[in-house]
């Protein structure tokens, strides 16, 4: 799926590039019926879950300088690049993309962090892409020399609790932390968008809503809300331990009257959502766009 330039002008736009778990559809050494017909025809593979911040509004001196913000970098990342290519031009070779203006990152798992390599030399070779991150999050990075030949060519930004980043008139990103499984102490940050005209929350990951009391007033005071909808229940995990995210039917009860648009987001391969049988009518999509 690629988009195009004209959706994008004039306008600050969500568009959403993935709605899967960190391993995506298919998932790595699964044989269950979705994930080998995923195998199959890869028309059925859905990416991991990230949503782009388009601003497709002019320049003061008029010019269309379409800039690109990605939230995390998951390992589908050269695939969502792609469907972005008619808004990321090289300035001089026609055959190539350049890299999104700015990543900000909500955590530290293989989901989230996992495309950076994609950026470092090896790959797309980036410099200067400013990279929004916990402090904690910059230094699980930092300290693992896997990342080291991507981190050499970009310019770390530390973010902090409740304090927005500006990316344009009217437009703010504001990291929030909620509880998530936290291996290293890093932290996990939900974003707040707030653009000219409407707010958007991006929550693809917590432990469960009870451990965040704020959840409610959260969410509440924003028009569109992309949450956790990893597991819908505790049948998809064959006998494991209870992995920490909220179970869908959880969340749509307890937000039953929010006055929000609620979308799904973050879903597991095992996830009966995945269907489409249309029993929950909001889970998000690849190349949905959300104006803002």
């Amino acid at each position: 799926m690629s988009l195009t330039l004209d959706l994008f002008l004039g306008k600050v736009t969500a568009v959403v590039l993935g709605i899967m778990q960190d391993g995506g559809l298919p998932h790595a050494g699964c044989r269950c019926p979705r994930c080998a017909a995923a195998f199959a025809d890869p028309t059925q593979a859905e990416y991991a879950a990230c949503l782009a911040i388009i601003d497709g509004r002019p320049t003061d001196s008029g010019d269309d300088n379409v800039t690109v913000t990605l939230l995390d970098a998951t390992p589908d990342i050269k695939f969502q690049l792609n469907m972005l290519a008619d808004l990321l031009p090289h300035p001089t070779r026609a055959a190539r993309l350049r890299p999104p203006d700015a990543i900000f990152l909500t955590h530290a798992h293989m989901g989230h962090i996992g495309g950076l390599p994609q950026l470092g030399p090896e790959a797309m070779d980036a410099h200067g892409l400013p990279l929004y991150a916990s402090a904690g999050v910059m230094g699980v990075l930092g300290k693992t020399a896997v990342w080291q030949p991507f981190l050499q060519n970009i310019k770390p930004v530390i973010l902090q609790d409740g304090q927005p980043v500006r990316l344009g008139d009217g437009l703010t990103i504001t990291p929030i932390a909620v509880p998530h499984r936290d291996e290293w102490g890093a932290g996990t940050f939900a974003f707040r968008v707030q653009g000219p005209t409407h707010s958007l929350l991006y929550l693809p990951d917590i432990d469960s809503w009870d451990a965040w009391p704020q959840a409610w007033n959260v969410l509440s005071a924003v028009d569109v809300a992309l949450v956790d909808a990893s597991f819908y229940s505790t049948e998809e995990l064959n006998g494991r331990t209870p992995v920490a995210h909220p179970l869908v039917n959880d969340t749509l009860t307890r937000f039953a009257n929010l006055p929000t648009q609620l979308l799904l987001t973050h879903l597991n391969h095992t996830n009966p959502l995945l269907a489409g049988d249309g029993t929950v009518g909001n889970v998000a999509y690849g190349g949905q766009l959300i104006e803002l």
